[in-house]
This record gives structure tokens, C-alpha cells and sequence, in this order.
């Protein structure tokens, strides 16, 4: 039987870019997301890149309560069971600390966190029982420093490093890894208004490189700790940022 792979945020973005590289090798993929006609669109372009494919989509609310769980067992109904997860889904709702409120605090925790640690709960449990697996949650940059009027966000992203390392701790001997990749600024859909407006000169200031990533550099790191990295790499966070991480420009 094909392996699977279930992608939250698969729609879009480094999610879509994610499930298009799993795709390509082969697995059977379900690309999970708020929106289902989304989803159907970025169904039609991954069956299009690659004939013959199986794809499922699934519309889930990721902030809900029972959504994510239920999510992960559709998936395993339908591809016979889950080898991989990745969480590429998330929300951003800027606010300034003194703006923040119960409502926005829950709303970025319920989308970017709960979300993935409820998917990924689900995912390990069979994963657990069936041979063990692959789970990549996405963290960011924003988890290690904050740009303004993003306390939820980068709390979120933190957390999500946190999980990676519980994660790997608890199911060490289940042959279930679990990491987290954080990347840098990626020009997607979310970034795209920032990155426009920015000029060379100023990207230079961001990354020794100088850019933005592109989401299939982001998808490739992801497609390593599913299929190639050994099971000795877990509860770790790789950032791929450019270098920004690593920076200290000159004033």
C-alpha cells in the first residue's frame, strides 16, 4: 500500500507546496483547510502535476474543539491509515499588546497551536499502534524574536517548538519523530504584501541572502524529515531563514 500524508493549510502556500512534493514521491495525500474551494483548486492543480494521484481534501475548522481529531481519523479511513502529518495551518491576527483581548488571544492559540497539537495527537496514537511515522509541525522565526503587534502569533509559533520536544520525549520508543521547522520570511500569500513592498536594500538588511525563500525550498525540508532523515533527528527545530536567525548586521 502507498504511503500517506494528511497537510493542514494545505491549500495554500508552504502547506500546498508540502503536499506537491509528497505527491511527487509517490504518497497518497489529503490537503486539509478551512476552504473548501481551496482545496478543490489546489486538488485539481496537484492531480494535474502528477496523473493518477490519490488526493482527498477536507474541509476542517481547525480552531474547533473536535475538528482536528476528526480530521486525522477521515484520513486514516480513507488512505487505510496515516505515515505522516504535517500542520502547515495557521492564522495571524495582528494586535497590539495593550489591544490584546480573550477573543484574539484564542482565535491565533486555536488556529496556529491547539489546531496542530490536536492534530498531531490523533496522528500519533495510530502511528503508535501501527509501526510509527512522521510528524512536522510548522513553527517560525517568530518563535526565537517579535516583530510588532504579534505577541499571539509568536507565542503560538513558540509553542509549537515545545510540543516538537514533549513530543519526541513521550514517544521516543514508538518509532513515532516528531520536529518542527521554522522558516524565515517565504513569499506567500500571507507575506506577499510585506515582501512587495520591500526593496532590495531592505531585504539585505532582514538575511544575509538577501530575499525571501520560496515555499518549495520550505516543502523540501519538510519532504526530508518524512522520508530521509533518521529517526536519531527529532524534537528539534530547523530554521530556514536565510541566515536571519544567524545575523547580526552592522548599525
Amino acid at each position: 500500500m502507498d504511503k500517506s500524508a494528511l497537510v493542514t493549510g494545505g491549500g495554500t502556500g508552504i502547506g500546498k507546496a508540502t503536499a506537491a512534493a509528497l505527491v511527487d514521491n509517490g504518497y497518497v495525500v489529503t490537503i486539509a483547510g478551512r476552504r473548501q474551494h481551496v482545496l478543490d483548486a489546489a486538488a485539481l492543480e496537484l492531480r494535474t502535476r502528477r496523473p493518477g494521484a490519490t488526493i482527498f481534501t477536507h474541509s476542517v475548522d481547525m480552531s474547533s474543539a473536535t475538528g482536528p481529531g476528526d480530521g486525522v481519523r477521515r484520513h486514516i479511513e480513507q488512505a487505510g491509515g496515516i505515515d505522516a502529518l504535517v500542520t502547515a495551518a495557521a492564522s495571524y491576527l495582528p494586535k497590539h499588546f495593550c489591544d490584546l483581548d480573550a477573543a484574539s488571544w484564542d482565535e491565533t492559540m486555536n488556529n496556529a497551536l491547539r489546531g496542530s497539537v490536536l492534530c498531531a495527537v490523533e496522528a500519533a496514537r495510530h502511528m503508535r499502534d501501527h509501526g510509527g511515522g512522521r510528524i512536522v509541525l510548522f513553527s517560525s522565526i517568530s518563535a526565537t524574536g517579535s516583530e510588532p503587534e504579534s505577541a499571539a502569533y509568536c507565542a503560538a509559533k513558540a509553542a509549537i517548538i515545545s510540543i516538537a520536544k514533549s513530543m519526541a520525549v513521550d514517544l521516543a520508543n514508538t518509532k513515532v519523530v516528531a520536529n518542527a521547522i521554522a522558516p524565515g520570511w517565504v513569499y506567500t500569500d500571507m507575506a506577499a504584501a510585506d515582501l512587495d513592498r520591500s526593496t532590495p536594500e531592505r531585504l539585505r538588511l532582514v538575511n544575509p541572502l538577501g530575499r525571501a525563500g520560496s515555499v518549495e525550498e520550505i516543502a523540501n525540508i519538510a519532504l526530508y524529515l518524512i522520508r530521509d532523515a533518521p529517526e536519531f533527528l527529532t524534537g528539534t527545530a530547523i530554521f530556514v531563514d536565510g541566515g536571519q536567525t544567524a545575523f547580526a548586521p552592522l548599525p
